[in-house]
């Protein structure tokens, strides 16, 4: 019996239960290794403010990470946001359908400048099902994300949140609340079942350097401060073991109109901004970038492990009590 109860934990619990990261802006060891490595210098202007107020300006992404841990995905995207409200925009493609043109009808963010995405195309095979967009104006960092998939014009689902540790300095922390704030325009209101958990740090002063050649992989990859979040699986459809995830994240101005060079992954070098039209022409949205005329997938992709069933989680409470009770009996 004890046996039978021994092989049974073993079996529930055999994978690895992994550490979950502290939500801060900072990279810590249970990332592991990036999945998306910067390969061009940003011509969005290379940040040089240790103490990330953003003084001289400045915006790069210099790599992704991500990692799983109690039913939550993490992510840290290295780099920094210039204060002026310049956006990091994440695309997460994790259930079926979605869009791999944005829809323009779908209307949220500070004058609807949602928008403009209209007509941006991601590569083939990515479908983009949530939206997430961070930025800062030099006091707290915000951060929205939006259920496209489940949107309709008129009818868009989202969440806001604003830091609430660190409110004006270059190391700051919040919660998008699932019962908190809905995003401006999502006239339908929020979707988050679960705090989605935020942290940014923009002290970094190394990484990519500015212009339009090839980045250096090493000093990219040796940064470890940027923007963080976690959010739960069950809130973007990845619950099952094996569910692929993929992500998009690209750096652009505040209107949604004008796309740096700072895509994860990574263009192929020498690359100028893409401005609206992919060559770095100002049209007043994104309507003309089309991510499949770059060489390479502009996006990464990891597997979820799948949240736990709670019968599950009862029956490894049960085998353990079980097992501790044939010990206590043995020792009688």
């Amino acid at each position: 019996m004890k046996r039978v109860l021994g092989l049974l934990i073993l079996s529930l619990l055999a994978a690895p239960a992994l550490a979950a990261p502290t939500v801060d802006g900072t990279l810590d060891g249970s990332y592991g290794a990036p999945y998306a490595v910067q390969t061009v210098q940003t011509n969005f202007g290379d940040a040089s403010d240790p103490t990330g107020l953003g003084a001289g300006g400045g915006g790069e992404l210099d790599a992704a990470y991500a990692t799983f841990s109690g039913g939550r995905l993490y992510v840290m995207l290295t780099g920094n946001i210039e204060p002026n409200f310049n956006k990091v925009s994440v695309f997460i493609d994790s259930i079926l359908g979605g869009e791999n043109t944005l829809n323009g009808a779908l209307a949220y963010d500070f004058g609807n400048v949602s928008q403009n995405f209209g007509g941006l195309t991601f590569d083939a095979g990515f479908e983009a099902d949530y939206h997430l967009f961070a930025r800062w104006g030099g006091g707290a960092f915000e951060m929205d994300v939006v259920n496209r998939a489940a949107s309709a014009p008129g009818a868009e689902l989202g969440n806001y949140g604003a830091a609430t540790s660190g409110s004006g300095t270059g190391v700051q922390s919040g919660s998008i609340l699932a019962g908190g704030t809905a995003t401006t325009g999502a006239d339908a209101g929020m979707f988050l079942t679960q705090n989605l958990d935020f942290g940014f740090n923009n002290t970094n002063t190394a990484g990519v350097t500015g212009g339009t050649a090839a980045a250096d992989p090493i000093a990219a990859a040796a940064v470890t401060t940027g923007l963080e979040f976690s959010v739960a699986l069950a809130d973007i459809g990845a619950t099952s073991p094996g569910d692929i995830i993929k992500i998009h994240a690209v750096y652009g101005n505040g209107d949604n109109n004008y796309h740096s060079n700072q895509v994860l992954g990574g263009l192929a070098a020498p690359q100028d901004n893409l401005g609206g039209d992919g060559g770095g022409g100002f049209t007043g949205s994104l309507s003309g970038i089309n991510f499949n005329q770059f060489a390479g997938d502009q996006y990464f992709l990891i597997t979820s492990p799948g949240v736990p069933e709670p019968a599950t989680l009862a029956l490894a409470g049960l085998g353990l009590g079980g097992l501790a009770l044939a010990r206590r009996r043995q020792r009688k």
